[in-house]
């Protein structure tokens, strides 16, 4: 699972025998889990809520590696970042931050049995957000966010589509008639 070092990575878990390394592991773990601070930017304020760059890092990884993973070739599917896609992701982070809870690294299975209800908390929770936020359009900032991050990461710059109206008027050319005609009259 690809998430497992990037979590490891993230928030600092280390693989040792060591009783104190132990402990750390074991005591960052139910931190993390303490009110699900793993999904703030800041986990230890609990600020920037869905803002944690392991979301962003997990999410680039898994579907916008480079220009021809799925994030890019189904962009219809991810833009903006569906609500699923980050629950899923959430879900994922969680268990490998339970993988910790002993303080040494324990392979879980990331199955629907285990991880189902995990999964629909975090679906609940972001649909609250939403509903809680929605008229400063929070979570459909962070969508998007997400969505406009990954395509970067996979190499794919937007270009502005905008339109410009480059089409000269017939009034420029009357003008520049009248310019050419009072010129001419001077010159003379």
């Amino acid at each position: 699972m690809k998430m497992r070092s990037l979590t490891r990575t993230f928030f600092g878990f280390r693989l040792s025998e060591s009783r104190d390394v132990i402990r750390q592991n074991r005591d960052l773990a139910e931190s993390l889990k303490n009110s699900s601070s793993f999904i703030f930017k800041d986990w230890r304020t609990k600020t920037g809520i869905y803002k944690t760059k392991l979301l962003q890092d997990g999410i680039n990884v898994m579907w916008f590696a480079n220009q021809s993973d799925e994030g890019i070739v189904y962009n219809q599917y991810f833009n903006p970042m569906p609500i699923k896609v980050i629950a899923l992701m959430l879900t994922a982070i969680e268990c490998c931050i339970d993988e910790w809870m002993q303080g040494m690294k324990e392979d879980i299975k990331f199955i629907a049995i285990t991880y189902g209800s995990v999964y629909n908390n975090h679906l609940n929770s972001l649909q609250r957000f939403d509903e809680h936020t929605a008229p400063y359009k929070l979570f459909e900032r962070i969508c998007d966010n997400l969505h406009d991050v990954a395509r970067f990461h996979a190499g794919v710059v937007d270009t502005p589509t905008t339109v410009s109206e480059s089409r000269i008027s017939d009034e420029a050319f009357e003008d520049a008639i009248r310019e050419h005609q009072l010129q001419e009259g001077s010159a003379w």
